[in-house]
């Protein structure tokens, strides 16, 4: 009776999720941002000397990144879109015109210019391509009123925004698991054994983020597809 009366168990893991989200992602900005704002950022990141503009364009896809990361998440509390679609709409025209968009783009020119290898390289560029690229099916879906579109675009967008977690959490994974081996293989030398773990977290949390949004909004369809057929028969 209390689980027919109350919140069905999906939206409560819904919820559940969604809020997790929110404090991982507004946890990452508050640690993660900082570091690109302060005078010695160059100390902290691998800047190009030789490129006077890296570092500037860093700056703003650092800052911009940041802005859809902490607001990017409240944007699927139902409580707010059900309740508050003003400030839903709010929500969802700050990530994307302040947020996602000049961090993509930036983010496109940052990722010519890393240091970090050829592999991080490209897959930065091609997520930030992908970033722009739902962002900007997002907002055609919305603005021709197809809602579930709109929903599901946004969905794959977040999940490119939200490798920037997934990176910092698979960058410490991938240097613990790494760190037996720091004296043998890697002969004490500590450089090489992080350009591994980062290139590592920077491909599974990319690829990983794309690979679970896709399954699951399939998932999603078929559960849809299958009350759909059941209310009908």
């Amino acid at each position: 009776m209390t689980a027919t009366l109350g919140r069905p168990p999906a939206a409560r893991k819904g919820r559940a999720a969604v809020l997790i989200v929110a404090i991982l992602s507004v946890a990452i900005v508050l640690y993660a941002v900082p570091a690109y704002l302060v005078p010695d950022v160059d100390s902290r990141v691998g800047i190009r000397e030789d490129v006077p503009f890296h570092l500037p364009f860093l700056v703003v896809h650092a800052a911009t990144a940041g802005i859809a990361l902490l607001v990017g998440p409240f944007q699927f509390f139902a409580s707010i879109r059900g309740n508050h679609p003003k400030v839903h709409r709010i929500l969802g025209r700050t990530y994307l015109l302040a947020g996602v968009l000049p961090a993509s783009l930036s983010g496109i020119v940052v990722a010519f210019l890393t240091t970090a290898g050829p592999i991080p390289m490209a897959t930065f560029v091609l997520l930030d391509v992908w970033w722009f690229y739902s962002a900007l099916r997002a907002y055609r879906a919305v603005r021709a009123r197809d809602f579930a579109s709109h929903q599901e675009w946004m969905l794959r967008n977040f999940a490119a925004t939200f490798a920037a977690v997934n990176l910092r959490v698979y960058l410490g994974l991938f240097i613990a698991l790494q760190l037996p081996l720091l004296d043998g293989y890697y002969g004490g030398d500590f450089e090489p054994l992080f350009d591994t773990a980062y290139t590592s977290a920077v491909v599974s949390s990319i690829v990983l983020n794309v690979v679970f949004m896709e399954i699951y909004l399939r998932r999603k369809r078929n559960r849809s597809n299958v009350v759909v057929s059941t209310a009908e028969a």
